[in-house]
Order: structure tokens, then C-alpha cells, then sequence
């Protein structure tokens, strides 16, 4: 019988996305026989095997800095200002040597569950590394006293030199990720013969690989996310949403890249637009003596698009691509329609521009590209051919998604 093994690396406070991760593999019946983990990946880890996905979920919506720390010098950060929080640490790491983890330490001690941790099914290990010895250290459920079981999670979660290091008997524990921070390895070892594993793309090492021909899934962030040193319930709930989309479109249940659709509805949009935006591109692209645009039909996408091949990638590129420049949510499940027809209200309230509007001198640095975009629809819908190819050349995509929009619009 396959044992399927979940392995969930370390992140910080970026570990909220593995408890979106967590609730879509229960929605879809994928239930571990293993658990591997290293720091927040440990801590997220335990209560898998508790089986208590609900109640890390709660912890995770309502987390904030004094839920975690004692230090109440956080309160003053903003939530988006990175440079003041990383101040806090360092000028924690300096003066106390690493911050004082003993709130998150009582916070473990109160979820951590000894019968349903032992009396689970569920096989358990984790990483840390120890200091005083210079050498990684693996714990494994079976080996792991019922007293030495949340020393050990700390031990592996002790995030140097933002935390100070676990202190167990006589030796110093730091971050699991200074040897291991995707333990997939341990999981293989513990006898998986399939994999999940959640990559959470954080700073950390990672061992090779040695997957002896074990099929291994890997479910890791596209969007952004929060930092992993910034712990914030909005941002929290967020990376839960982007986890269980993610997963639900790893498994074929949901559509998209970036941003998520309901199973079916991108096929359909592309069916339905497909060659409608061929016919609309073709027209403004036509034959011309301009030599940038004759270099442009002359690259590979383009040149495929002028001979009726915009794929289904592509298109859906396009697609996607609108959604980032006019800040579509992108933590939402959408229907085709209500996301054009959120598209068309957002072009709609962009205010009237033209090229002399961007500043040509600090072109690089700011571009306003839903600007650009209705710039484009503005000449298309004239049907101002000239415009259009003198500007295509600078704005590519731009253009790309104001055809797009243009089709969707008729």
C-alpha cells in the first residue's frame, strides 16, 4: 500500500501558505501517512499529525507579532514597513542576542496534544541543527519522549540570528534550515513511496535529492506572500487563500497560473475569444514599411499569433497579465465573466492619457501601465492603425492586453 509523505519546509511567517496547502489536501481525501518538517514546517507539522487543521488554521487568521513574541516594540512596526521590523531584530540580535521566543514556546506547550500526537497514525520527523556540536540532529515521533516533543519543534523553528537558539541539556538548537529546510529525504527514509511537498521558498538549505524513483509533487507559492519575518493576520489569511488554490489547481481542480479560475472556464473564454483577437490583432498589425515592427512580427510569439497559433498558454497569458496591471484580488476563485467584466469597470476609471504623459526620463523606473493599456484601446477603438504601430514597439504587452480587452468589449 502507498504511503504518501507530506513534507513542509521552512518559511517563518510565510507558513501560513502551508496550511492552505493542508486544508486542500483534505478537501480532495490526500491524507498522510508521514509528515516531515523543518521550523515553521515542524510547527505546521505537529498538528497534521494531531489532525487538528482547523485549529492551526484559527491560529494562523488571528496571528499577529504578540501572539509570538513578548517584545512589544513590534506594535510600533507598520505591517508593510519591512525596514523598521527588521530593525526590531537586529537590534534585538545585538543587545539580547536573538529574540525572545518563550510566548511562542507557550503557545506550542498549549496545542501540543500528547495522546493525539502518539496515538496518531501519522509518522512524524523534524530538523534542527545543533550549535554547540556544529552537526544536524533528526527527530523522529518514535524516538521523541512526550516532555522532550516541543523542545525539539522549537529547536528546529529557532530561526538564527533573527531568535535566540533552544537551549536542550547542555546544547545549543538553531533553525533545521541551516542543514535541511525541505526535508524530503527524512520522508523517503520514513518509507513515503509518493511525496507532496510544499516549498515555501524561503532562505535555507537544501539537501539533493535522492528520490529512488519516487513521484514527488511540489506545491510552492507563484504570488507574493508575506515575509517570512512578518507575522500578520491579514497577510496570513492571504497566503491560506493562495496555498489552497495553489494545491486545488496542482490537482487539476481549479484553472490558472497566477490568478485562479473555476475548473473549465478559461477553455471556455478561450474558445469563445479565441479568434475574434486574432482577427482584431492581425488588423492593427498589418503589413507597413516601419522596420521595428517588421523585427517584431519576426519574433517567435508574434509570428506565431499572425499564423492563427495563439495558444492556449498564450492567450491565457494575455489574460492573466491584464489581471496584474489593474490589481485584480488575486487570492479570489473566479468565473470568466466576472473577472472581464471586473477588467472593463477597472479600464473604465483610468483616466485619460498620452505618451507625452510619461516622463521619458525615468522611463525604467515607473511606467503606468494601465495607462498604457487604455492608451492602446483608445487608438484601437479609433482605429488609429498609425498610432498604434508607433507605439506597439515600446509596449508590447500592453498592446497585447488592450486587444485583448478590445475583443472582450464588442
Amino acid at each position: 500500500m502507498t504511503k504518501l509523505g507530506l513534507v513542509l519546509s521552512g518559511g517563518g511567517a510565510k507558513g501560513a501558505y502551508e496550511v492552505g496547502v493542508c486544508k486542500a489536501l483534505k478537501k480532495l481525501g490526500k491524507k498522510p501517512d508521514i509528515v516531515t518538517g523543518t521550523s515553521i514546517g515542524a510547527i505546521n507539522g505537529m498538528f497534521v499529525v494531531q489532525k487538528e487543521i482547523n485549529l492551526l488554521a484559527h491560529i494562523w487568521k488571528n496571528i499577529d507579532f504578540s501572539v509570538v513574541y513578548e517584545e512589544s516594540s513590534f506594535a510600533k512596526c507598520p505591517d508593510d514597513n519591512l525596514i523598521e521590523i527588521y530593525k526590531e531584530y537586529a537590534k534585538a540580535f545585538i543587545t539580547e542576542g536573538g529574540i525572545n521566543v518563550t510566548k511562542l514556546e507557550k503557545l506550542l506547550a498549549k496545542y501540543f496534544n500528547p495522546r493525539k500526537f502518539y496515538n496518531s497514525k501519522i509518522d512524524y520527523g523534524l530538523v534542527t541543527y545543533n550549535l554547540s556540536k556544529h552537526k544536524p540532529e533528526i527527530f523522529i515521533k518514535k524516538d521523541m519522549s512526550q516532555d522532550r516533543v516541543k523542545d525539539y519543534i522549537m529547536a528546529s523553528a529557532s530561526c538564527f540570528p533573527a531568535f535566540k537558539p533552544k537551549k536542550i541539556d547542555n546544547n545549543l538548537y538553531i533553525d533545521g534550515g541551516y542543514y535541511d529546510n525541505f526535508p524530503i529525504n527524512l520522508a523517503i527514509e520514513l518509507g513515503a513511496d509518493e511525496i507532496i511537498a510544499v516549498d515555501l521558498r524561503a532562505v535555507g538549505f537544501k539537501r539533493k535529492t535522492e528520490n529512488k524513483g519516487i513521484p514527488i509533487t511540489v506545491i510552492a507559492p507563484k504570488n507574493k506572500i508575506v515575509s517570512f519575518l512578518v507575522f500578520d493576520k491579514k497577510q496570513s489569511r492571504k497566503a491560506i487563500k493562495f496555498g489552497y488554490n495553489d494545491t486545488l489547481k496542482k490537482f487539476g481542480k481549479l484553472d490558472g497560473n497566477y490568478f485562479s479560475f473555476k475548473k473549465g472556464q478559461l477553455s471556455k473564454n478561450y474558445q469563445k475569444y479565441r479568434e475574434k483577437m486574432l482577427v482584431n490583432m492581425k488588423f492593427f498589425l498589418k503589413g507597413n514599411d516601419n522596420l521595428i515592427i517588421d523585427k517584431i512580427l519576426k519574433t517567435p510569439f508574434i509570428k506565431n499569433l499572425m499564423h492563427n497559433k495563439l495558444t492556449y498558454k498564450n492567450f491565457n497569458g494575455i489574460v492573466e497579465n491584464a489581471g496584474k496591471i489593474f490589481q485584480l484580488e488575486e487570492s479570489k476563485v473566479y468565473f470568466i465573466n466576472y473577472y472581464n467584466y471586473l477588467l472593463l469597470k477597472h479600464i473604465k476609471n483610468v483616466s485619460p492619457f498620452t505618451i507625452n504623459d510619461i516622463d521619458i526620463k525615468n522611463i525604467d523606473k515607473f511606467l503606468p501601465k494601465e495607462k498604457i493599456v487604455k492608451m492602446f484601446l483608445n487608438y484601437i477603438m479609433a482605429d488609429d492603425v498609425n498610432s498604434v504601430l508607433k507605439y506597439v514597439p515600446l509596449f508590447l504587452s500592453e498592446f497585447l492586453i488592450a486587444i485583448y480587452i478590445y475583443t472582450i468589449k464588442k
